[in-house]
This record gives C-alpha cells, sequence and structure tokens, in this order.
C-alpha cells in the first residue's frame, strides 16, 4: 500500500537548534497516526512543515509518493493536507460562514456564493454536533466552538491528510467524543489523520500506529495495540513517570473563600454557592457553556463587580477588575495562552507584569530582586528558557503555560484560579504542574481548579464540583468521586 504521506530524513535547524533530526515516518489512507512527544521534542516544527509555514528543512515529504516541497500554506492546502493549528487561525471579526469561505475563491459577498456556503456550513457544522449561527461573528464563539469551526473548514476543503495539532484541547470529555466520531468516520472513507495530543486516552482511543519523538528524534513507530502505556510514556519522556495520586487530605477550619448566589443569566451562572478550605484544590468540572470558566473570571474581577455574596478569608470580596482582585491576593491563569502571555516582551517582563508594584515600592524598579524572585520560582516550576531576556514568543507552549502560571505565583495570593492550565501541555510537565499544585495546598493556599479531563481533576482535587447549565448540582468527594458520576452530572443526570 502506497503511503498517503511520508516523511524521509527530515531535519531543521533553527540557527544553532536542532529541532528536527533524521525525523522519518509514513502514514496510511485510513489511519489515525498519532505523533506524540513532550514540548520540545519537534511536533510544532513537523506540524508547519507538512503545512508549509516552513520551506527550508532538509530531507524530503512525499504526497501519495509524489515528492512535494510547499512553497506556501496554500499550496500544502492544495496537495490535500488540511491543518487545523492548536492556535486557531480564525478571523474573529467575521462570521462563521466568511470563514469557511476563505481561501475557496468564492466571493463572500455574493449572495449565490453565500447562499450556499451557510448551507454547506450548517451541514458541516452538524456533522461536528454543534450549534453555531453560521452568520455569528466568531470573536462571540467560545474557544471549543471556534476550534470545531476550524475542523469544520478543514472538512470543507476535502482534505485526504488532515494535521490535528491538539484538537481537543478546549473540549470537554463528552464534546470531544462527537469529535472522536468524526474522526472515526474519516478515517473509514479512506482519509487520513495525523493526530498530535499529549492526552494518553485519546491516543490509545485512536490511534493505529504511534510515532514518538524526543528532543527532534525518531524514538519509534509501532502499531499502537503493541504499545503499553508505560512504554509509551518512557519512550516521550526518557524516563518512567510517577502516576498522580488522588487528594486525599483532611481539610478544616474557615473557609478561604466563600461563595452564594453568585448569579450572571448571561454566563450562564445560577445561584452558585460553595466554599474553598485553606489547602484545597476544588475542582470544577463541566462542558463547553456549563459557566465554569465564566465563574472563575466572574471570582477575578473580569466582568465587574461579582453579583452575589463572596467572602475571602471572612472578609467581603467584590472586585470590579483584576487588578483589584490581585490586590486583595486572588490571581487566576487563564487556559488560552493567547491572552496569559505576551509573546513580544521578555520572560522577566512577562512573569512580573501582574506584580511590578511589589518590585517599586518606592517608584523605581527593583531589578535585581525581580530577577532573583523570577529565577527562583521559575526553577520551582522548572521552566525551560534561553534565558530571562528571550522573549515569551521562544518558548514552547507548555512552557508559556508555565510562564502564566509563575506570573501569577510572583502575586503571591492566597487563591489560585486555574481555568484549565495544562490545556496544551505535554506529560512531564503536566506531571510537575500537579506536583507543584500539591505543594501550594500543603502550604495552606486555596486552589480552584476547572480542567477539562476528568482524570486529571480526579488526580489533583479533594473535591469535584459539577456544573450544568450555570447550575451547581453535584459536589463529590471521596468514594463518591469517581468518573462515572461526575460525568452523570456534567452531562444532566443528576440535574
Amino acid at each position: 500500500m502506497t503511503p498517503r504521506l511520508a516523511l524521509q530524513n527530515v531535519s531543521k535547524s533553527f540557527g544553532s537548534t536542532r529541532a528536527l533530526s533524521g525525523v522519518s515516518f509514513d502514514v496510511l489512507p485510513g489511519e489515525v497516526h498519532v505523533v506524540a512527544g513532550e514540548n520540545g521534542a519537534g511536533k510544532s516544527t513537523l506540524i508547519k512543515i507538512l503545512s508549509g509555514v516552513h520551506q527550508d528543512y532538509q530531507g524530503e515529504i512525499l504526497v501519495e509518493g509524489q515528492r512535494r516541497r510547499f512553497a506556501s500554506p496554500a499550496a500544502a492546502t492544495n496537495s490535500g493536507i488540511a491543518t487545523i493549528h492548536q492556535d486557531l487561525s480564525l478571523v474573529g471579526s467575521l462570521s462563521a460562514v466568511d470563514n469557511l469561505l476563505l481561501g475557496t475563491g468564492e466571493h463572500p459577498l455574493s449572495p449565490i456564493s453565500r447562499k450556499a456556503a451557510r448551507e454547506r456550513a450548517r451541514t458541516l457544522l452538524r456533522g461536528l454536533d454543534v450549534s453555531v449561527d453560521p452568520d455569528a461573528p466568531v470573536e462571540t464563539l467560545g474557544f471549543a466552538e471556534r476550534q470545531l469551526l476550524e475542523i469544520a473548514r478543514a472538512l470543507s476543503r476535502n482534505a485526504r491528510v488532515f494535521v490535528m495539532d491538539e484538537p481537543t484541547s478546549a473540549l470537554a470529555e463528552p464534546e470531544a467524543e462527537q469529535l472522536f466520531r468524526r474522526i472515526e468516520e474519516l478515517v473509514a472513507t479512506g482519509a487520513s489523520v495525523v493526530y498530535i495530543s499529549h492526552r494518553l486516552e485519546e491516543m490509545v482511543r485512536l490511534a493505529k500506529r504511534i510515532t514518538v519523538l524526543r528532543d527532534g528524534r525518531h524514538v519509534f513507530t509501532r502499531p499502537a495495540a503493541e504499545v503499553s502505556r508505560a512504554e509509551l510514556i518512557e519512550g516521550m519522556v526518557g524516563r518512567a513517570a510517577r502516576a498522580p495520586s488522588a487528594q486525599t487530605a483532611m481539610l478544616s477550619g474557615a473557609p478561604m473563600l466563600s461563595v452564594r448566589n453568585l448569579t450572571r443569566p448571561e454566563a450562564p451562572l445560577h445561584d452558585v454557592g460553595f466554599e474553598l478550605m485553606p489547602g484545597e484544590v476544588l475542582g470544577v468540572a463541566g462542558l463547553q457553556g456549563s459557566g465554569a470558566s465564566a465563574l472563575l473570571h466572574a471570582l477575578f474581577g473580569g466582568a465587574g463587580e461579582i453579583p452575589g455574596s463572596v467572602a475571602l478569608a471572612g472578609e467581603p470580596y467584590a472586585p470590579s477588575s483584576p487588578q483589584a482582585a490581585l490586590a486583595r491576593g486572588v490571581a487566576l491563569v487563564p487556559g488560552d495562552r493567547e491572552v496569559s502571555v505576551l509573546p513580544a516582551l521578555s520572560v522577566l517582563d512577562n512573569s512580573t507584569l501582574s506584580s511590578l508594584p511589589r518590585y517599586s515600592p518606592r517608584g523605581f524598579l527593583d531589578r535585581a530582586r525581580e530577577r532573583a524572585d523570577t529565577e527562583r520560582e521559575g526553577a520551582r516550576l522548572s521552566l525551560r528558557t534561553p534565558s530571562l531576556d528571550a522573549p515569551a514568543a521562544a518558548l514552547s507552549g507548555g512552557n508559556q503555560q508555565k510562564l502564566a502560571l509563575l506570573r501569577c505565583l510572583l502575586t503571591k495570593p492566597r487563591v489560585l484560579l486555574l481555568d484549565d492550565p495544562t490545556r496544551g501541555v505535554d506529560l512531564g510537565a503536566k506531571a510537575e504542574i500537579h506536583e507543584l499544585l500539591r505543594e501550594l495546598a500543603r502550604d495552606g493556599m486555596g486552589i480552584v481548579f476547572h480542567g477539562t479531563e476528568l482524570d486529571e481533576l480526579l488526580a489533583v482535587s479533594h473535591r469535584v464540583m459539577a456544573l450544568y447549565r450555570g447550575r451547581v448540582v453535584a459536589t463529590l468527594a471521596g468514594s463518591e468521586l469517581s468518573r462515572q458520576r461526575v460525568l452523570e452530572c456534567i452531562l444532566g443526570a443528576a440535574a
């Protein structure tokens, strides 16, 4: 069988840094081929080569047995390769239907083209089980809806190779299942999927074969059925990974954060109430649109004054802005790195952006103290950076996420709000973040952790609060805390 796509001794360098070194593997018709590896393994560089972003590489790319070197992303698309990037390429000010028309040659203002495109958009989105108004501006959609729209745009190109970079990073488990079914339908037609993910469950669920990269080199390509999870992890990280253990600490004392009657119908949030204890990791589970992210942003003052009764360490808490929340000791790490990291600023300036008053008490910035604190906390996070003066854009996605967490830690928060903080983070870095959260909790910090991976929530949380359509339907702990029970709650079975 002729491979649909083949890489032969592909290498790519950035100055003295070797991002890929002699990587070879092929992708067959009708298979999901998972490419796995830690951040920095070379996956992003590989994607950019396949999508026509990088042309100056060594080695060969073959499509249907024919040598190709794409001069542009459009050339890759025209060769039948559609890439769905983790950082989405949609135009926020345009409607969903206009985004589907971009790059097709159809005139977006033509009534005939627009009517046909709207119907095609509805068909594609129905196939992904997502309800989106084709005329709605993309900037008004949630991240998960935008991600599904990006996938729909790739499907509209009639590609035969789909390169998917962390496509479920913003999707809760049931929503991801919708995508998995669509992928299975695609490969059943003979299409090929190159699937990049950090989630072991997805690799096991989808892959026919798995290629592992480490430090820019090919480690192995093997049938998925022949690779154990332990072998997969060891191949990626070069060492055996310690499985996280569930939190079981006994919590007592006065609440660090007490929330009563928090209501924002447009979020949606309805009569939300809970308590967060000192030293507790409180998990928050919910589907896209459940209000889980909106809850964290409301507590951070992101939507103005909080509509409800909230107390922080026994004192009234009603921040009108994020700056007011930070001043009270509440910090938020968003899941979207485009929001939390400024790529043009240095690692050092990104780290201290939210805590500058601490480093300039007399109006003069204490650069020596700022650098020393950043180095210390960066080492605690195992932040990998060329230097503190390097631009944040030089960091891998996982290290950018660590940088967002570092910025919050330098504000010395009492309450840390985490909105899907390990999205797109590799297994090794994820384990390091989990261990740090346990350490912070042991030191008495209160942590609210919204995550889209149920296994992760169960591993790091003392309790899990389930949201369904903006309401708290259950708070689970102890023997009640299981995957099945959480899924029942977020799907509405317990509502």
